[in-house]
């Protein structure tokens, strides 16, 4: 009976030490869970911060590659304007030669639609680099696109009307490149005048 006894005391102690060693087990297994559960938080937070700086560099790389393409643009429009201002001198020559030779009634008929043909042509290749010339002649006098010259006292126009343009004013895509030089009349004032009759006073 007493060893009997002493085999279930065996057994017993030898369970307590299996279960004393899962849970030694079970610590050591949990301690090691918390590890990792800790290093995912710091991957992850890692991640998100590599993410942001990643979002933070493309960002910035989309506004560089915009400034420099506006850059670029401001500087191929300040070249085609420069290129296009030193052609003002060739169309304003023409305007003139065209003007004298067409008004002379002894010049030859070919010579003169000739002269008028590459006036017009010189005028299709200003347009193709987007310039254009400034209407004067019965507008309204604009000081953002006109240099008036002289006051011409006269009853026939409304204060401000240019009535004779002495040198051609242009844009270049719809910004000021030269302005029309011009004769703006003085005279009766209306409503649509008077505005401009005082930026000329």
């Amino acid at each position: 009976m007493s060893e009997k006894k002493e085999k279930i005391i065996h057994i017993r102690e030898n369970d307590f030490r299996r279960i004393a060693s899962f849970r030694n087990r079970a610590r050591e297994l949990e301690r090691k869970c918390s590890e990792l559960e800790a290093k995912i938080v710091s991957i992850q937070k890692e991640v998100q911060e590599w993410r942001e700086r990643a979002a933070r560099l493309a960002a910035e790389m989309e506004n560089l590659r915009k400034r420099i393409e506006k850059e670029k643009q401001e500087f191929r429009s300040f070249l085609q304007a420069s290129f296009a201002e030193k052609l003002l001198f060739f169309d304003e020559i023409f305007e003139k030669v065209v003007s004298d030779v067409c008004s002379n009634r002894d010049i030859n008929k070919n010579i003169a639609e000739g002269l008028v043909m590459l006036r017009n042509q010189f005028g299709l290749l200003l347009n193709s680099l987007g310039v254009s010339k400034i209407e004067t002649e019965g507008k309204m006098f604009d000081p953002m696109l006109h240099e008036a010259i002289e006051l011409v006292d006269t009853n026939d126009k409304p204060d401000g009307t240019i009535i004779e343009e002495i040198r051609s004013g242009y844009t270049i895509n719809g910004r000021l490149l030269k302005p029309a030089r011009v004769k703006v009349a003085r005279g009766k004032t209306d409503s649509a005048g008077t505005g401009k009759d005082q930026s000329l006073s």
